[in-house]
């Protein structure tokens, strides 16, 4: 006689499959969750090292700029302060062209003269003769990059109410 197979239910196989796929999906979800966060600090990462580079940049620039102003300052000196006889020499052209091209550089560079002009404004100048609100005279320009002030205009200034 022939056995019948009995068949038995595959529910239990089911199951067992169904709880893998599960495990399986929410390994792949734990994965992925790891793996954009990481996306996102690595995303930081970049942009905060991106931040520090431009600073280290233009701390590095300031410094040379700095470095520099007081060979402009005597630059611009001799220009102002050559005698006739020299202002019509080759040489004196020479220190002319370059000083037109240290101002253009500068210029390129972003930096500009603190103006002078009006009120004193002690953010900006520095006052080394008289007390007030007005600058007389300019006693040594002084110089901005962006919006930092690299050295501060040294004024002459004078109360306006005498």
């Amino acid at each position: 006689m022939k056995s019948k197979k009995t068949t038995e239910p595959k529910k239990p196989k089911q199951n067992a499959q169904q709880l893998e796929i599960a495990q399986l999906k929410q390994q792949c979800q734990t994965y992925l969750d790891g793996w954009q966060r990481e996306r996102a600090d690595f995303q930081n990462y970049k942009q905060n090292n991106e931040k520090y580079i431009e600073e280290i940049r233009s701390r590095a620039k300031e410094s040379v700029i700095f470095q520099l102003l007081s060979v402009v300052d005597n630059i611009n000196l001799v220009v102002q302060h050559a005698p006739q006889s020299v202002v019509e020499t080759d040489w004196y052209k020479g220190v002319e062209q370059v000083h037109k091209q240290v101002q253009q550089a500068f210029k390129e560079l972003g930096l500009q003269e603190i103006d002078c002009s009006g009120a004193f404004n002690p953010s900006m100048h520095e006052a080394v003769e008289g007390q007030g609100a007005t600058i007389e005279a300019v006693i040594q320009t002084g110089y901005m990059l962006g919006t930092a002030v690299i050295r501060p205009a040294k004024v002459k200034v004078k109360d306006n109410k005498k």
